[in-house]
Formats: C-alpha cells, structure tokens, sequence
C-alpha cells in the first residue's frame, strides 16, 4: 500500500524498487505467453511504462501486482491485436517482395527472403513497409499500431541484421571462390 502511493507520488525510487521486484515476474509471463524473448522484454518495458504512466488512478484497495498484472493482461491483448494486423501485413509483404521490380534479380530476392525470414515478425514487417513499400515512419507506426520510436528501433535492428547476414554471406562466397 506504501509502495502504491509512493508511486502515485511520482517517486520515482519507489517505481525503481517495485521494477527491481516484479520485473522478472512479469517477463516470465510475457515469455510464456509469446514465446519469444524480444517480444518478452517489449511488452514488459510497455507493461511498465503504462504502470508510470497511469500512477495516479492507481487504487490502493489492490496490491501492486493486481495492477500490474491487470495492466500485463491489457498490454498482451494489444500484442495479440498487433499480430493480427501483422500477419495480415506480413501476407502483402511475401507477396509484394516476390515483385521483380523490388530487387536487382532472382538470387538477390532469395537472399533477401532468407534474411527477412530470420527476423522476428514485427522487425521483418516494419522493414517490408518502409524500405520496400516505402511508407513513411509515421504510416508504418500506424498500420502495425507501435510508436514511431518503435519503428525507428525496429529499423535500425533489421538493417544491422542484415548487414551481418550479407556480410557472412559475401565471406562464405569469398572462402568457396
């Protein structure tokens, strides 16, 4: 209950201690849940920000892990919304990266495919939206509902992906050759 207005507070060692507490807690569900570790941390780093968000209609008749869990339940439902909408994205991008016009030639689409293919679902979607669709950070935030910080992220880790995955490409070309 102490903690709970502390929070509400805005003090924000409280909110550091509740984290300290509960965050593997609450990782552990979202893993269990997604099965997927990135996704894992998203949520929870989402879960959180909601709680420091939301502080001051925090109700002290329930713990925090009421609250929290409560707000965790929320965050999973927007995810598996999300996902929804993602698949359906992920069905135009298969299809629209198939189009010659995308790339150069047959092997470098393949290539592409095989990079795209080992990047979790959101990642791959934001990079098929922008850089082969070519909407803007904004539409892209839109149409897979994240923020466009998120898209920025998601970007900048899809593109380091594949950098290292045609960087290991060419090195194995150049010891066949």
């Amino acid at each position: 209950m102490e903690l709970i207005s502390a929070i509400k507070r805005g003090d924000e060692l409280s909110f550091n201690h509740a984290w300290i507490q509960r965050h593997e807690k609450v990782y552990f569900y979202f893993l269990k849940k997604t099965k997927s570790e990135e996704d894992a941390k998203d949520l929870l780093q989402t879960t959180f920000l909601k709680l420091w968000q939301y502080r001051t209609s925090l109700s002290e008749k329930y713990n925090l892990d009421q609250h929290l869990f409560s707000i965790a339940r929320t965050v999973f439902i927007d995810y598996l919304r999300s996902q929804s909408k993602l698949a359906k994205v992920a069905a135009t991008a298969d299809d629209s990266a198939e189009e010659p016009s995308q790339l150069p030639g047959v092997e470098e689409q393949q290539s592409l495919q095989q990079a795209l293919a080992r990047m979790p679902a959101t990642r791959k979607n934001v990079f098929v939206l922008h850089r082969l669709h070519g909407y803007s950070y904004k539409e892209v935030a839109e149409q897979l509902s994240i923020s466009v910080k998120a898209v920025d992220n998601h970007l900048a880790k899809a593109l380091k992906q594949l950098k290292k995955f045609f960087l290991f490409t060419l090195i194995c070309l150049l010891l066949v050759s």
